[in-house]
């Protein structure tokens, strides 16, 4: 072991001297990088008549619009909608517009990470920690007459990279269909997920994210990438049985539509999941 803070004395000062140096330099190399932050960054109340969310990330330049802080941890953090707590009742009703760039050669992945996290700590004074507890999950399992899900071929998709990735298409062109990319889309009630080449790990992911009550944990042991078409509709919550306030849903419910569509089935279970937990937050600050 070596204390960074101490030399060891070897008995002859020339040694000493290059021990000396050779120890500085490598408390040097184990000192954190700290990733690159926006230098121009404001939030303010959304307020278009637009209501749709909207987010656009490039090298060293964030855009969304219309997002809850709560949706913004989400995003941030990269947690699903169940596993965050101390959630206050502003975080999700009030919607706010970011826009944020750097001149460093800041990755997409940075910039949706750590870039957009140091800031919502320095604009909403943000703290958070992160808690594993067990708590009730759906393991994500194959049906006993096998998956039916088809394989990708090799070239129907377009490879994609977080720390780089591919050049926007030019104004006007179709964007590419990229691979482990899967497409959650809802409307009212009913949802779909589209995608080529997708893992089994980033489909368990994408449906914890689809408003499902707990985390969906991938136990099918399936390999590759799949070409996936998944149509659904969510519960009606109770408390708009019978109210007229929600369209009534036109598609199966998620546990049949992963039976019939991909031969997959969704198992109640206990495991362990690590949570955010909001340990304090406050009105954005002015820009």
């Amino acid at each position: 072991m070596y204390w960074c803070s101490r030399s060891l004395y070897l008995g002859r000062r020339l040694v000493l001297v290059a021990a000396v140096a050779n120890a500085a330099a490598f408390c040097q190399t184990q000192q954190p990088v700290p990733p690159p932050e926006f230098e121009v960054a404001s939030i303010r109340p959304h307020a278009s008549a637009d209501n749709r969310a909207f987010v656009q990330a490039f090298q060293g330049k964030l855009v969304m619009q219309n997002f809850s802080l709560k949706q913004l941890i989400l995003f941030a953090y990269d947690v699903p909608n169940n596993q965050v707590s101390g959630v206050q009742a502003w975080m999700d009703s009030n919607h706010f517009d970011i826009q944020a760039t750097t001149e460093s050669n800041a990755t997409v992945k940075q910039v949706e990470g750590p870039m957009l996290r140091a800031l919502l700590e320095e604009r909403f004074h943000l703290k958070v920690r992160r808690e594993t507890v067990e708590r009730p999950v759906y393991d994500l399992t194959v049906e006993k007459d096998g998956a039916k899900m088809q394989l990708s071929k090799e070239g129907s998709c377009t490879p994609y990279s977080m720390d780089s990735p591919p050049p926007l298409p030019p104004s006007g062109a179709q964007r590419p269909i990229y691979c482990d990319f899967p497409r959650l889309a809802a409307d009212g009630l009913n949802w779909t997920l589209d995608g080529k080449g997708v893992s089994v790990g980033k489909l368990a992911t994408s449906l914890s994210r689809s408003g499902l009550d707990r985390p969906v944990i991938d136990r099918t042991g399936l390999t590759g990438g799949f070409d996936l078409h998944l149509k659904w509709a969510a519960e009606v919550p109770a408390s708009a049985l019978g109210s007229g306030t929600v369209d009534d849903p036109t598609g199966p419910s998620i546990f049949t539509a992963l039976k019939e569509q991909l031969g997959l089935k969704l198992e109640s279970a206990k495991g362990r999941v690590e949570i955010l937990v909001i340990d304090h937050v406050e009105q954005p600050s002015e820009n």
